[in-house]
């Protein structure tokens, strides 16, 4: 007989490592045709990080995205990165834009203002060009910057860098403690069917709602939800890496015969994903982290549905036919 159950989720996650001590460093370049090139070692995996560090930086030079360049081809030459990886990319990279943007700012006022023969202090920036404040029609365009910069053999460069609060130490009574500053929040319902005699679970509804603060790119960020459902559902009903112990160390799945993955006949006949943009002062524009939390929230919310369904507990993943209709024999022989 095929059954039917409903389980909910609940996740927090971390932007960045537990703890912090995780820094960042960005440096802005003006070209002679008023071009930036934005340099860091961060990796693009397909998350999308090149179009959020071009928009990040888009926006606090209030410029045109097309004027700005994401250069991370060589982590020797590039500005460093810490990592890419713990959700971390568009909270840490993207303060760091932030502050090397102030920075090159500033120097472009500096720069300007020894053209105009006006102390910095006096100098006023906006969408793209540098001004004398009380004198607006006097001034510079980035364009004219770096063509006067770079032939007149000027080297501006804005740089910056973020290192995030290492966490407080923990109550030692209590353990209690803030692993992270900028912590972002998951949900998740999930409607399952689960046939008794055979033990198979298939998802039918999936919806999720994620707090990630600003969110940045709204149609990568609802790509990258849509790509982490995959992934859940691997995780919760397929994906198994256990090892051939004790004989061995290596695990038993040595290729995707073995090792079986979601196709999409396994996804849910529906699924939707919603944001609450909660903003968060720790964040560049508010932004929290999305990378991994969106892949967290699916499995305990089918194990908690395969419980309404069957009232069996789940213990561990994956969820297989096999363990799935051994739970149910157990409980029906007691």
């Amino acid at each position: 007989m095929i059954r039917t159950g409903r389980g909910i989720s609940t996740i927090y996650y971390p932007s960045g490592f537990n703890g912090g001590r995780d820094p960042d460093l960005v440096s802005l370049r003006i070209k002679p045709d008023g071009t930036i090139d934005v340099s860091n070692a961060s990796c693009e995996m397909g998350q999308g990080l090149k179009n959020v560090v071009v928009q990040i930086t888009a926006e606090r030079l209030e410029i045109e995205p097309g004027q700005i360049n994401f250069d991370n081809t060589n982590s020797d030459t590039a500005a460093f990165s810490m990592d890419t990886a713990g959700t971390r990319s568009t909270v840490i990279v993207g303060n760091a834009i932030l502050a090397a943007a102030d920075d090159l700012i500033g120097k472009l006022k500096t720069f300007v203002g020894e053209k105009l023969g006006v102390p910095a202090a006096e100098m006023s920036y906006e969408k793209g060009r540098t001004f004398i404040t009380t004198q607006p029609e006097k001034g510079m365009t980035l364009a004219e910057i770096g063509a006067a910069s770079n032939y007149g053999g000027v080297f501006l460069m804005g740089t910056g860098g973020y290192l995030p609060e290492p966490a407080p130490p923990r109550d030692p009574e209590t353990g209690a403690t803030l692993p992270s500053k900028i912590m972002a929040y998951g949900s998740c319902v999930a409607d399952v069917e689960v046939d008794d005699e055979t033990g198979v679970v298939r998802v039918i509804n999936l919806y999720n709602c994620y707090d990630m603060g600003t969110v940045i790119n709204p149609l990568q960020a609802e790509a990258q939800a849509d790509g982490g459902n995959i992934q859940g559902i691997g995780m919760a009903l397929f994906e198994d890496l256990a090892p051939r112990f004790p004989e061995r160390m290596e695990p038993y799945a040595d290729s995707f015969t073995d090792y079986i993955i979601p196709t999409f006949m396994d996804m849910p006949q529906h699924s939707a994903t919603s944001f609450y943009e909660n903003y968060d002062p720790n964040g560049p524009y508010g932004a929290k982290g999305c990378g991994e939390m969106v892949v967290d929230t699916q499995s305990p919310a089918i194990v908690n549905a395969i419980y309404d369904a069957v009232g069996v507990v789940v213990d561990s993943l994956p969820a297989t036919p096999e363990k799935v209709l051994r739970l149910i024999k157990e409980k029906k022989s007691k």
